[in-house]
């Protein structure tokens, strides 16, 4: 079982030769924090931002080092697929920034994280990464000393980045090295010496004297909590406690050049409690009324005493000690309780009340902003919705609030050119993720990415009730087809040529099924298989087979011969110069018109690209509302409809719940959202029926149809 490590941490930081005392500004160790993502509860995440090109104040590096520790944190999936995110994120605000004409800003980053025995690197720029482990030394480059291959262009300069990945193990003892590109200057050999220093701190040290000029590096040691450590060391703090802080003050270390601290997932110390003000007001207040209360029964039973006084000679009742130790007790806690409840309650009340004062305020500036102001009106209306969302924690299903929403909604919609819609489930699988709709006249086709299975679902006249829903028993994960055992499917498409709905896995297993005798399926094995490396999207265009395989950098085509894929795979980009399909989602080929051929790359980044024959052709969005401009979004998928009655893409994105359709050139034309926007927020994919004017949505196990016309 792997044994939880903690991490030393030391840092040097140069400026013409001469040590500086702080932090270099864009290093940063950060461990989970209490709200991460599933999955992320014991991940370390180290970074170190460098200068690339016109520096920067020393803010911008502190900034870029915590939003890449929080987006990854708050990132769910894979770790190589956040740091991606984190990477992809970072560098098209950067571009978007640069575009705008403004002050052009650009970086270096390169980031680890530990989970248990593993090391995950990733970079973009001129930085580079050396890890120590079991006498030998690995880095990232391959070699640091190779100047084409340690300079990467930096975040910023290209819309999608050029990224470097590598996952290590580590165990005690590792260490680790983060470091601008001053760290290409040092001998090879007397970097492999420096790392069998006793101590983290002769570690530093001895690198401080190899590099000249300026230098930023970060320094790790791998331990075992329970180990002695030879030095003085704090332990490590979250990015949420210090990020308010840096405006402030620099933070400073007690060592020139080797500043070392214990960043781990380790409790921290304890620490004395500290008076809540408002909780010692509050008990200062019942304390008073408690007092004031018990006086004044005291009062009243004297009083009573002494109107109704019992006659002398009347024999003294006589109560349980059992009875007046529950009324001495009991009669204050009832009196104590109430005067709680009611605080409670009226404070409740005023807070609500106060809030649905202020957003009536908001919107009455919003609605006397002039119309000529469209962002302003805009701005104040959003504001707006955010104090009727703080109103609608405090008393959900207020009549006011929903009013206000509805209104500040149909602004916000007319000015950012949204349409709402309503969305009506056409049916839900259990347990399913759809990641893939195809649709084939009244023959809806779904996959579950989940269990990897496919379904048909046979829509009715009207295309927007269902007749039936069927698993297909011949395409899902573990199946036997003509002696062939399917295994993890990676989605399905559909074959024009030989009317028949088909599936693939990653092994090459492909599985045709005709829509008429959906039971009677056949099965092969294409070739080459062995040589893809993550494959995610499939698409048959004239028979031929087309597979997308980001982690090769690959389109790979089949030719099918007799009806069947006899020969191994071409490659699609077989030009020097190829696109990088890191950040790829999916990708459509067109069969219709002057575009017909042509390859269709959609990315995680809301860009287009365009190929025919491997070759990239212009492609652009244009005349989209500055709001919904898709490089502001994440897009997750599309459908190329090339129906002479309906041409256009159609793209969806989780991140803002919004349906995109754009014209096959990129010129925006619409945008839709529906009225409950929570039903979209596992949205996935998307397909249309342009004879009805329907759209198709998938989102976790659901399935909808949207009409465009409303």
């Amino acid at each position: 079982m792997p044994f939880e490590l903690e991490a030393l941490i030391g840092h040097i930081y140069l400026a013409n030769g001469k040590p500086i005392k702080t932090t270099p500004p864009g290093a940063l160790c950060e461990v989970a924090p209490r709200k991460a993502a599933r999955g992320r509860e014991a991940d370390t995440f180290f970074a170190l931002v460098v200068p690339s090109g016109p520096h920067a104040p020393v803010t911008f590096y502190e900034q870029m080092a915590l939003m890449a520790a929080e987006r990854y944190f708050s990132t769910s999936g894979s770790v190589t697929s956040a740091l991606r995110d984190v990477l992809n994120t970072l560098n098209n605000n950067l571009f978007e920034h640069n575009a705008s004409g403004r002050r052009p800003y650009e970086a270096s980053l390169i980031c680890a994280v530990l989970r248990d025995q593993d090391l995950y690197l990733a970079r973009v720029g001129a930085c580079a990464a050396l890890l120590r482990h079991n006498a030998s030394t690995q880095c990232l480059p391959d070699d640091i000393h190779d100047d084409e291959a340690l300079f990467l262009p930096p975040l910023g300069v290209r819309p999608i980045p050029e990224v470097q990945m590598r996952r290590l193990s580590v165990d005690a003892g590792s260490r680790l090295i983060l470091a601008d590109s001053a760290i290409a200057e040092a001998p090879k050999d007397k970097l492999e010496q420096l790392f069998a220093a006793p101590t983290l701190g002769e570690v530093i040290d001895d690198l401080r004297l190899l590099l000249v000029g300026s230098a930023q590096a970060l320094v790790a040691e791998f331990v075992l909590p329970e180990a002695p450590v030879p030095m003085p060391v704090v332990e490590g703090e979250s990015s949420k406690a210090i990020s308010a802080e840096l405006a402030a003050k620099d933070r400073s270390t007690t060592q020139p050049t080797a500043p070392v601290t214990a960043t781990a997932a380790a409790s921290p110390p304890a620490r004395k409690p500290r008076r809540n003000p408002i909780s010692a007001l509050r008990r200062a207040i019942l304390s008073g009324l408690a007092g004031i209360v018990g006086g004044l029964f005291n009062a009243i039973g004297g009083l009573m005493g002494k109107l109704f006084a019992r006659p002398v000679d009347q024999p003294r009742v006589r109560y349980s000690a059992a009875f007046l130790t529950t009324v001495v007790f009991l009669l204050p806690l009832l009196v104590v309780g109430g005067v709680i409840v009611s605080w409670a309650v009226g404070i409740g009340e005023t807070r609500f009340e106060e809030c649905v004062r202020q957003a009536l305020s908001a919107a009455q500036l919003a609605r006397s902003i002039d119309s000529a102001n469209p962002q302003g009106v805009l701005q104040t209306w959003e504001a707006t919705l955010l104090k009727v969302d703080e109103c609608d924690a405090l008393r959900p299903g207020d009549l006011t609030l929903a009013s206000l929403r509805r209104e500040g909604l149909e602004v916000s919609d007319r000015l950012n050119n949204i349409q709402r819609r309503q969305a009506l489930l056409l049916t839900s699988l259990p347990g399913a993720t759809i990641s893939r709709l195809v649709l084939q006249g009244l023959d809806l086709y779904a996959f579950d990415s989940a269990n990897r299975l496919a379904y048909r679902l046979t829509l009715g006249s009207d295309g927007l009730s269902l007749a039936s829903n069927q698993p297909l028993v011949n395409m899902r994960r573990g199946a036997t087809v003509d002696g062939l055992t399917v295994g993890e499917v990676i989605g399905i498409a559909y074959d024009d040529q030989f009317n028949s709905i088909v599936a693939l896995d990653t092994s090459g297993v492909l599985v045709r099924c005709p829509p008429r005798f959906i039971m009677e399926c056949d099965a092969q094995r294409v070739l080459g298989a062995e040589t893809w490396r993550t494959p995610i999207s499939l698409s048959i265009w004239q028979g031929n087979l087309y597979v997308l395989d980001i982690g090769a950098n690959q389109l790979w085509r089949y030719q099918p011969a007799g009806g069947s894929y006899s020969s191994g795979p071409q490659e699609y980009f077989n030009r020097d110069i190829r696109p990088n399909l890191a950040s790829a989602v999916d990708f459509a080929i067109s069969t219709a018109g002057n575009t017909r051929g042509s390859v269709y790359i959609l990315y995680r980044e809301g860009i287009i690209s365009r190929h025919f024959g491997g070759e990239q052709q212009p492609f652009s969005f244009a005349g989209f509302p500055d709001a919904l401009a898709l490089n502001l979004a994440t897009v997750d998928s599309f459908y190329l409809n090339d129906s002479p009655i309906d041409t256009a893409f159609y793209i969806t994105s989780r991140k803002t719940r919004t349906l995109y359709e754009t014209s096959i050139a990129g010129s925006f034309i619409a945008s839709y959202r529906i009225t409950d926007e929570s039903l979209f927020e596992l949205l996935s994919d998307i397909t249309a029926d342009p004879a009805r004017g329907i759209l198709y949505v998938a989102s976790g196990n659901s399935i909808f149809s949207v009409r465009k016309g409303g």
